[in-house]
C-alpha cells in the first residue's frame, strides 16, 4: 500500500481540506488514460498530488502536463522530486512530511509554485510525529495485502552513501498513542492481516521507538512481526526485544562481503566475523535471516564479487531470503552528485534494481557488472532451493509437513 497517501490523508483532513485517491495502478500506463481518470475524480483549481517511482517518473511527467491544461495543479514529491525538471509541475516538495506541509502546499501551489525543501537537521528530531495516518482511502487492498507496513520512527541516522534513506540524516519518533491509534484502525480495516513489517529504518538504533513498539502490542497479540537493522545494532538488548515483539524475521544490510569496500562507501562494519557472529544470535533466538545484497556498486571489483558470494555460500545454513538489488543511483543517493557524471541512460523506466547499471562503475564495464549480479541471485536461488530441500527432507523424517 502507499502509505505516504495515508500519511497525507491525515494531514489533509486536520487542515479542513478533503481529499480523494486516484489508484492509477490497475490502469495501462497511458498518460491520456491517466489524465482522463484523475480528471474524472477533480475539478479545475484541484491539487494532484503525486510520488512517483523512477519507473513511473517519465508517465507521470506526461500525465501532469495534461492535467495542468486541464487546469488542475500538480504537486510532486518522493525520491525521484529533484530530477522533475524546471516548469513541468506547479509544486515540487523534497523532505519529510511535517504538520506544515498542506498550508505551504495550499500558498505555493496557488501563488505560481516553487519547491518546498524541508531540510533534515543532524540527529535525533525535536519534534515527534503525533498523527495516526488515515486509510480511509486504501480500504480497496483489504484482501490484497500479504503484510501491513508500520513505522514507530521515521529516519535514519546512518549515513552509506549508496542508500537512498541517507538523505534524512535524522531519527523522528512516533507518538505512543499516535502509533497505537494506527494500529487500531490497521486492525479495523485490515482484520485478517496479521503479519507486520516494521518499515523503521534500523530496528534499535531507538530505543524509545522499540519500546512503543513492545508496549503497544503487549494487549494485541496475535500479530508476528519482520524487521530490519543494522549489523552494528543486533546486541542483546535487541534481540531480546525482537523475542517480546514477536519478530519472526530480521532483514539485515549485508550489501557485499568486501568490507573495505563498504568502509569506503561510509557502511559501518566490523568485518565479515562480526557478521557471522551477529547473524548466528538471532539465528540461535529462532529468527530467519534475509539478507540485503547488493551488487553494482561503484567500487566493486572481481574479487570483492568472489568475496560476497564465498561467504554467501560458507554461511548458506544460517541464511534463509535474499533482497537483491542491483545498485540504481537514485538522486538522494549521497553518492549521486559523484555518479551523476557517469550515468548514461538516462530513461528512468531503465532505472530498476532488477536491471543492468545505468551508469559506468570504477572498476568493471557496466555489462560485466551485470553478469557478476545475475551470479549473486544465482548463488542465492542455489542457497534457498538447499534450505528448502532440506526442510522436506526434515519434515519426512518427522512424518510432520514443512513450513
Amino acid at each position: 500500500m502507499p502509505l505516504w497517501v495515508a500519511h497525507l490523508t491525515a494531514l489533509i483532513r486536520v487542515a479542513g481540506l478533503d481529499s480523494a485517491f486516484c489508484d492509477l495502478s490497475r490502469r495501462p500506463a497511458d498518460a491520456q488514460e491517466c489524465a482522463d481518470h484523475v480528471q474524472e475524480a477533480s475539478d479545475p483549481g484541484d491539487l494532484i498530488l503525486m510520488s512517483p517511482l523512477a519507473q513511473n517518473m517519465g508517465l507521470a511527467l506526461e500525465t501532469a502536463a495534461l492535467l495542468r491544461t486541464a487546469g488542475r495543479r500538480v504537486v510532486i514529491g518522493g525520491n525521484m522530486a529533484p530530477l522533475v525538471p524546471a516548469g513541468a509541475v506547479d509544486l515540487v516538495h523534497r523532505g519529510q512530511l511535517d504538520p506544515t506541509l498542506v498550508g505551504k502546499l495550499v500558498r505555493l501551489a496557488t501563488s505560481g509554485g516553487g519547491e518546498i525543501v524541508n531540510p533534515p537537521g543532524r540527529g535525533r528530531s525535536a519534534n515527534m510525529i503525533d498523527w495516526a495516518p488515515d486509510y480511509r482511502h486504501l480500504d480497496g487492498y483489504r484482501g490484497r495485502v500479504p503484510l501491513l507496513r508500520l513505522n514507530a520512527s521515521h529516519g535514519c541516522l546512518y549515513s552509506c552513501s549508496f542508500c537512498g534513506d541517507a538523505w534524512t540524516n535524522q531519527l523522528v519518533l512516533v507518538d505512543r498513542a499516535a502509533l497505537a491509534a494506527e494500529v487500531d484502525e490497521l486492525t479495523k480495516r485490515f482484520p485478517d492481516t496479521r503479519l507486520v513489517y516494521i518499515g523503521d529504518k534500523t530496528f534499535g538504533q531507538s530505543k524509545e521507538a522499540t519500546r512503543n513498539l513492545v508496549e503497544v502490542f503487549r494487549d494485541r497479540p496475535g500479530f508476528q512481526f519482520v524487521v530490519q537493522t543494522h549489523v552494528m545494532q543486533v546486541r542483546p538488548w535487541v534481540i531480546d526485544a525482537m523475542r517480546e515483539l514477536g519478530v519472526v524475521a530480521v532483514e539485515l544490510g549485508f550489501e557485499s562481503g568486501d568490507s573495505q569496500l563498504l568502509a569506503r562507501l561510509n557502511k559501518l562494519s566490523r568485518g565479515l566475523d562480526d557478521y557471522a557472529e551477529k547473524i548466528r544470535m538471532l539465528d540461535d533466538a529462532g529468527m530467519k535471516i534475509v539478507l540485503n545484497v547488493l551488487g553494482g556498486l561503484d567500487e566493486e571489483t572481481e574479487v570483492s564479487h568472489r568475496e560476497t558470494v564465498e561467504w554467501l555460500w560458507d554461511n548458506r545454513s544460517m541464511l534463509w531470503l535474499f533482497n537483491l538489488y542491483n545498485f540504481v543511483p537514485y538522486p538522494l543517493v549521497p553518492d549521486f552528485p559523484r555518479l551523476r557524471d557517469r550515468i548514461f541512460d538516462w530513461d528512468f523506466a531503465n532505472w530498476r534494481e532488477d536491471c543492468p547499471p545505468v551508469y559506468r562503475p570504477q572498476n568493471l564495464t557496466p555489462e560485466r557488472s551485470w553478469e557478476l549480479f545475475t551470479e549473486k541471485v544465482d548463488v542465492a536461488h542455489r542457497i534457498v532451493r538447499e534450505g528448502i530441500e532440506m526442510a522436506f527432507r526434515g519434515a519426512e523424517q518427522g512424518c510432520g509437513s514443512p513450513a
